[in-house]
């Protein structure tokens, strides 16, 4: 993987969490979690080329009460 950022961007009522991921190939991993009322909405994004060089684009979206970007230790996580 090259290269890794993250940004915040904070609005009036939501803060949201982007973390993104690039490869050499163009391929990229981006990961948003946004905190909205009572948990947090995780979206992740994949970009990709298939087996015939085609871009594939894939994301997956899922709730969580803890933020998923957060580093828990592993008595926390239990």
């Amino acid at each position: 993987m090259d290269n890794s950022e993250i940004e915040e961007v904070e609005g009036a009522k939501s803060k949201t969490t982007t973390k993104r991921i690039e490869n050499e190939d163009g391929s990229s991993i981006e990961t948003r979690v946004e905190e909205v009322e009572g948990g947090y909405i995780k979206t992740v994004s994949k970009r990709y080329k298939n087996a015939e060089g085609e871009w594939q684009y894939k994301d997956k979206k899922s709730v969580s009460t803890d933020n998923p970007l957060e580093d828990k230790s592993l008595i926390e996580k239990l």
